[in-house]
């Protein structure tokens, strides 16, 4: 974490390449978050599916 803050400290220069590397790093992270949001959210859907997927005499199946 401290070479992290090190390397954004620093002002001899190369801030575009910094700002870029950081902007990779955090667009990956969203990414990342968004696609275990979205399997969460498709797990779900799909116990709620068959939670729902009853026969007319109550028992389980389709």
């Amino acid at each position: 974490m401290k070479t992290i803050i090190n390397f954004l400290r620093d002002e001899r220069g190369m801030q575009t390449a910094e700002y870029m590397v950081m902007g990779t790093v955090m667009a990956a992270g969203s990414v990342g978050a968004v696609k275990a949001v979205r399997d969460g959210q498709v797990e779900k859907f799909d116990q709620m599916k068959n939670a729902l997927n009853v026969n007319t005499d109550g028992s389980l199946g389709g």
